[in-house]
């Protein structure tokens, strides 16, 4: 009865330990340059990121503030895509197979994309940005976990 007992309770810690990989949770983040310095995209951060899913196939949802500080002057700021490299993840290999879903609300835009093999893989992006409607480009950045 006692063998059984145990054997009972090490299957439910072992259920409860797979379990737990099913949702990653939130994770801090920073945008990196090609050089790995931080960028100054990264102050339009706002919060940590959403990570669901399993490994193999998670899914991350950023939240970037529609304005930044340059120079002590606030000016608005949009973003046309963030394109993700997951199949070269972490390393990146130039292509770019996923447009993020984009979502702009309550001044703020959400990049979410879906496929990332590990939860701690730095990922490549592409962010097309543009500032006070004059100034666009497109950066060439990673998702730097910390």
């Amino acid at each position: 009865m006692k063998k059984r007992m145990v054997s009972v309770l090490m299957m439910m810690v072992l259920a409860l330990a797979l379990a737990v990989p099913a949702f990653a949770g939130d994770q801090n983040y920073q945008f990196a340059k090609a050089d790995g310095t931080t960028s100054h995209a990264s102050g339009s951060i706002e919060g940590p990121a959403v990570v669901t899913g399993s490994a193999g196939n998670y899914t991350v949802t950023i939240k970037l503030k529609n304005s930044g500080s340059y120079g002590g002057i606030t000016l608005p700021a949009s973003y046309g895509f963030l394109n993700a490299d997951l199949n070269g993840a972490p390393g990146g290999d130039g292509t770019y197979e996923v447009t993020a879903t984009k979502t702009v609300s309550g001044g703020y835009t959400y990049f979410t994309f879906s496929g990332l093999a590990d939860s701690t893989f730095n990922v490549p992006v592409q962010l097309q940005t543009t500032v006070a409607g004059i100034h666009s480009s497109t950066y060439s950045l990673t998702i730097d976990w910390l």
